[in-house]
């Protein structure tokens, strides 16, 4: 079941709520033990699920969709003025924020992603800030979609769930094995893990400030990312042109 309050962007219902609301819904489905299944949309995965059927039907089976960055943020100002997006939100920042929530309200973690490294950062990191406790399981990143898993998953009698398989892994994943997962929370976070542990960079808080991380994460990787961006950008334009005008 949706949220409810959503504009449609490229046929996807993203979620119009800022940092301190997400906050609350998170906060109130933990407490009814009620199933809420999260991911983030940005414009490369909008355009993903334009041509890859089997993500977009999993994308629609998740309950909350929000906007992260600035591509689809400044899209739903063009396409609904006023009425756009509320808030331009940062999927890093936002897990950041759950984490940090979870730990002042003793919500329990489960952390299912990021590579050895990540994984091996983000313990030492817990230990040094004494914030151990509020992880009750972390796993590195596997793409089987094994069972032994899953029972290890609900074994910990979580509260929240990072899933950091990246896309479509994460998404599948959630649309699959979801509902036979006990935690209530399942948020798929892409490399929100490897960003928690240190082991990936952030940009300039100045660049972050402005919308420009994307342009950071391809000077850093230039060989993985410039399809993404240099191309991508252009025909996610053209794509909220023909949503404007061409009904």
């Amino acid at each position: 079941m949706k949220i409810g309050n959503f504009l449609k962007i490229l046929d996807l219902e993203i979620e119009n709520y800022n940092y301190d609301e997400i906050l609350n819904i998170i906060k109130e489905n933990i407490s009814l033990r009620r199933h809420l299944s999260i991911t983030y949309i940005n414009a490369y995965i909008a355009l993903t699920a334009q041509k890859n059927s089997f993500l977009k039907n999993d994308l629609n089976q998740f309950n909350f969709l929000y906007s992260d960055g600035v591509g689809i943020y400044w899209a739903s100002k063009f396409l609904y003025s006023i009425n756009g997006l509320k808030e331009r939100i940062s999927a890093t920042d936002l897990n950041i924020r759950i984490f940090k929530f979870a730990q002042k309200n003793k919500f329990k973690i489960f952390l299912f992603g990021g590579g050895e490294k990540a994984v091996d950062a983000l313990r030492q990191n817990l230990e040094k800030k004494n914030a151990k406790s509020s992880i009750v399981g972390i796993i590195e990143r596997d793409l089987s979609f094994n069972e032994q898993i899953l029972e290890k998953i609900n074994q910990s009698n979580a509260d929240i769930i990072f899933l950091g398989l990246g896309t479509p892994y994460q998404e599948k994943w959630i649309a699959t094995l979801g509902k036979k997962c006990n935690i209530p929370i399942q948020i798929a976070v892409g490399s929100g893990i490897d960003f928690l542990s240190g082991t990936y960079q952030r940009a300039p808080k100045v660049m972050q400030n402005i919308g420009m991380e994307w342009l950071f994460r391809l000077f850093l990787e230039p060989k993985r990312l410039w399809k993404r961006y240099l191309l991508g950008i252009p025909h996610f334009l053209v794509l909220i042109l023909k949503q404007k005008f061409i009904k």
